[in-house]
């Protein structure tokens, strides 16, 4: 769906199971993702407490995923893929405080006092691969 080209599959929190234990996830890991556009990502464990590999996956972003062009002279234009509000369920409406969207800046450059616009609206690419 997404077209994903560069891929890593992080296998987390290996601290809290045996090395056999982690073994087998590896394995199962790796059977899942066989057939897919995953199936040539590297896995590796990691373990977010204890920094364990962190390097790895910080070396393997800066090495082999490539940076993106970037247009800074546009308009700001933002893809939403995920939401959610941080107010308290029943919270009278003087009170509210709004909420969080997370996604990916796809051209332009937002900075601190810009007004936004947030609507629906459904982003598709050209032959080009364009937006």
């Amino acid at each position: 769906i997404m077209r994903l080209r560069h891929l890593i599959i992080l296998q987390n929190k290996v601290e809290l199971v045996t090395e056999a234990e982690a073994q087998q996830q590896y394995a199962d890991i790796r059977n899942f993702v066989k057939g897919t556009v995953a199936d040539s990502a590297p896995v590796v464990p990691i373990s977010a407490v204890l920094r364990y590999n962190l390097d790895v996956v910080a070396e393997y972003l800066c090495t082999q995923i490539p940076v993106p062009v970037r247009d800074f002279t546009s308009s700001p234009q933002m893809i939403i893929i995920r939401s959610f509000d941080v107010n308290k369920p029943g919270q009278d409406a003087e009170e509210l405080m709004g909420g969080v969207a997370g996604g990916s800046i796809l051209k332009g450059v937002l900075k601190v006092g810009d007004e936004i616009e947030i609507r629906p609206g459904v982003i598709s690419k050209d032959d080009q691969g364009h937006v």
